[in-house]
């Protein structure tokens, strides 16, 4: 079975930001995995588009390659839940 190739995505997903950092450093599936306790299985998968991961996986690799993730607030079209007071 040919191997697909990585889905297209926006630029500014975690997706695409983790797999541009990965490719970036030239880093094996298998020393990312090692590096970040995340099988290498799992990892390769993703880089290739196979499978997408679960945050926390994200976030364990984000770890392991010295990057943070942090939410960002779009303007366009979102707003901010309404806080509700503690007598509600």
């Amino acid at each position: 079975m040919p191997k697909k190739p990585a889905p297209r995505e926006n630029k500014h997903t975690l997706s695409r930001s983790l797999r541009d950092v990965i490719e970036s450093r030239e880093i094996t599936p298998y020393a990312l995995g090692k590096e970040s306790g995340v099988d290498p299985t799992v990892i390769s998968r993703f880089l290739s588009g196979e499978r997408d991961l679960r945050l926390g996986t994200a976030d364990k690799i984000a770890a392991a390659l010295g990057l943070r993730l942090v939410e960002v607030a779009r303007s366009k079209g979102r707003t901010k839940p309404e806080r509700q007071s503690a007598g509600s």
